[in-house]
Order: C-alpha cells, then structure tokens, then sequence
C-alpha cells in the first residue's frame, strides 16, 4: 500500500521534486528544462516554508539578489541603444548607416534581453531566500531522480567512446570533447555530474541516505564516467570539494584515515589505466608547458583561456567605470576590440570568449557586483545547521574554482546546478529552525 505521502499533493508542493526533473530534463529539452525551473521557482514563493534564520543571512541572500539584479540591469541597458544611432540622419550619419547601426544594435538588444532571461531564476530564487522560503529538498530519499539521468547519459556515452576509442583519444590530445548523449555543453556536463558526486559524498558523510552502498555505487559510476568523458573543469571541481569535506571527515574520524588513504594508491592507477584520463594529463601537460614558455597556443584551450584572460584584465584596468559598471551585452566585442589592440598572436577564429565567469561578470558589471556575488553567497549558506555549513562552504569553494574556467552563470545549465546546489545545501528541514511544525516536515 502506499504511503499516504505518495499522494498528498500538498506535500510535494513543499518539495523541490520538480527541480530535479528539469535537471533530467536538461540534456534532451531545455524547454522542458526551463518549465520545470519556472515550476520550481514559483513554487518556492508560493508554498515555500518560512524559517527563522539567526544574524543577517537574510540580508546576505538579499545582497546576492542585488548583485545578480544590477548585472541584469545593466545589460538589458546596454542593449537598448536605438536612440543613440539616431534616425534619418539625427546624429549625423547617412541613412544607410544608421540602419545598420540600427539592425546591430536590435540583434544586441536581443541578445541582452536572453541573458536576462537566462539569470532572472537566479535572482528570483536569491529573492526568496532573502525573504526566508525555503523547500524540502528530497535529495535525502530521491537522490536517484538526480543520479539516473547523469548515470544513462554517462555510461551509454563511455560505451559509444570505446567503440571509437583510438579516435576519441585522439581528439582528447587536441583539446577536443568526446560527445556525449546529451544537449549539454561538456564543460557543463562535467560541472553537473560534478556537482552531483560532491552532493552524494555530503549526504554520506552526513548519514542522509538509507541504503547508503547504493550511493557509494552511484558515486564510482560517476566518478568513473567523469574520467573517461569529463572535462577538466568537472574534475578539478569534484577534486577540490571531495578532498575538503574527505579530510574534514577523516580529520574527526581517524579510525577511517587507513582505508581513505589506501583510496589515494587506486586512484592514481585509474588515472594512468584509463586512456582518455591519461590522455587528458598529457595535454594539459603540454598547454601548460606551451603557454609558460610562450609557444603557440593556437590549439591549447588553456592558452588561449590564459591570453583572454590577460585581455579581460587589460580592460578593467582601462576602464574608468570598471567598478560599478560595463560593457554589459558587449562584453565580447568590447574584449575582440583589445585583443586587436594587444595585436595578440593568435587568429581571429581562435581569439575566445573570456571563459571566465568572475572576469565576465565584472566586464558586464562591474567587478565589485561579482566580487559581492561571491561573498554574500558564501555567508549566505550559513544556516542554523552548523553541521552542514562547513560542507556548503566546500562546496561553493568548488564551484566558485570551477568557474575559473568557464563562465557557468551565462548558460542555462550552469544556472540551473547552481541553483540544484543552493537548493540541497539549504533545504535540508531542522525541526527548530522552521516556523512551522508537522508530521512532513520532522520526517523528510
């Protein structure tokens, strides 16, 4: 018979079950994808639980509301010049002309209006934060709805690189992705998994999953599936919050350290056993050795992540304004521009995108909204849980590392497990910090 939870829809109104379905559904339907976030995040205002937070990480999660509302801001300003080409020749320029300022500045007025788009459940989840809503998280009991989707994308798409393996490991060398079963970006791809592996090892570590060897076994699968097909980025990413909460844990259980320990030895032979891992360390090997000696980068996908870099620091040195304000939509031509006069070495076709979500930012908007970002979020994820606190702190630290390299916040995908990792990280329901006591809410 089943429980009469399974068919109290009142109840799963109070869950963020729907967030893990758009999850799932992100690497066949954005649309759906973007459905299922827009069902979340009216939930989480509508029937989201007030709780009562200690200090000012109310106010935190409003901070971090301000800040993804003046970036959004001022790109939708940005793209919305029409009045300042002119019309019929009103700032002095031919008709001709200005119609083709006209069209370019349109297509930009789009392309600002999509990014909005992109951000706006960011900022209306931070909104609800700081007004103190909160959701079940059902990642405790469901944590497969995360896990099965990622697992079917990863193990069919390991099988299809196998089948093609020698040119597959090929293209590894070249800095080129294996294709996935998915519509997901693969940097994106390895972030979610990434971050799924750290959510599982968190909910280990803290005793939140009945049959606890089923999630071990997800967590291998995964791993073992990031390897062979994940992007540098997930890695560094799942390495870094792994070996924070790993020692924390170890540090106050010592009885674990030999058989932890004992891990380090495995993984290593994994590394090297695997082709496509290996393979992976041999060009990184060789981007980093070409780009600090001053090679050819032209195929190096770190080179060319360091000289966009370099260009992007060019410009906020150059602008007066690159505090508070930007270049908003115009980010990327703004960027073109200096890398035309840094006459850097590399090809037009090569000159990337800044890759960089803490430098983007702040060529949007100012490099004081996204230094904000990050520290109100990081304050933010203080709850009354001090258990778990340390674990969200290592966890954002990932995130935040893994946004060093690709600028996560500007696509659909990085947004959404952006907000899937606020979610678990806050929505884990104490009895005391809650307004509202009953049945559900002590038992999930």
């Amino acid at each position: 018979m089943w429980p009469h939870k399974a068919i109290d829809v009142k109840f799963w109104l109070k869950t963020d079950v729907l967030l893990w379905v758009s999850l799932g559904c992100i690497h066949f339907s954005p649309a759906l994808a973007s459905m299922g976030l827009i069902a979340y995040v009216f939930q989480l205002w509508v029937w989201g639980e007030r709780v009562d937070e200690k200090g000012f990480i109310r106010w935190f999660w409003w901070g971090v509301a301000l800040c993804v509302g003046w970036n959004m801001s001022v790109i939708l300003m940005s793209g919305s010049w029409p009045w300042s080409v002119g019309v019929g020749g009103v700032s002095g320029v031919t008709a001709d002309v200005a119609g083709g300022l006209l069209e370019k500045e349109s297509v930009m007025g789009q392309m600002a209006l999509n990014k909005a788009l992109i951000k706006l459940p960011l900022f209306l989840v931070a909104m609800a934060y700081g007004w103190g809503r909160r959701l079940r998280t059902i990642f405790g009991v469901g944590w497969f709805l995360g896990v099965l989707p990622l697992i079917w994308v990863g193990v069919s798409s390991v099988i299809h690189y196998f089948q093609h393996r020698g040119f597959y490991d090929q293209m590894v060398l070249e800095s080129k992705p294996i294709p996935l079963y998915s519509g997901v970006y693969h940097i994106e791809f390895a972030t979610i998994m990434g971050v799924v592996v750290l959510l599982l090892i968190r909910g280990l570590i803290q005793g939140d999953f009945l049959d606890k060897y089923l999630a071990i076994a997800s967590v291998f699968v995964l791993l073992i599936c990031m390897h062979i097909l994940g992007s540098r980025t997930g890695l560094i990413l799942v390495y870094l919050g792994s070996a924070l909460m790993i020692t924390q844990w170890i540090l106050l259980k010592p009885d674990y350290r030999p058989k932890v320990l004992m891990l380090f030895p495995l993984l290593l032979l994994g590394l090297f056993a695997v082709p496509s891992a290996r393979n992976r360390i041999v060009n990184t090997w060789v981007d980093l050795k070409t780009t600090w000696t001053g090679g050819d980068v032209t195929h190096q996908s770190f080179g060319q992540r360091w000289i966009a870099w370099k260009a992007s620091m060019s410009v906020l040195g150059s602008e007066p304004n690159a505090a508070m304000m930007g270049s908003g939509a115009w980010t990327d031509d703004r960027l073109q521009k200096e890398y035309a006069n840094l006459d850097v070495s590399l090809a037009e076709r090569h000159r990337i995108g800044v890759h960089n979500q803490w430098l983007e930012w702040s060529l949007q908007s100012g490099w004081v909204s996204a230094t904000m970002f990050f520290v109100f979020v990081f304050l933010g994820l203080k709850t009354v849980n001090d258990r778990s606190f340390p674990s969200s702190q290592y966890i954002w630290l990932a995130l935040v590392s893994a946004m060093m390299f690709e600028s996560l916040l500007e696509r659909q995908a990085g947004i959404l497990i952006a907000i899937v990792a606020w979610q678990v990280m806050l929505g884990v329901k104490i009895a005391d910090n809650s307004q509202i006591k009953d049945d559900n809410t002590l038992n999930i």
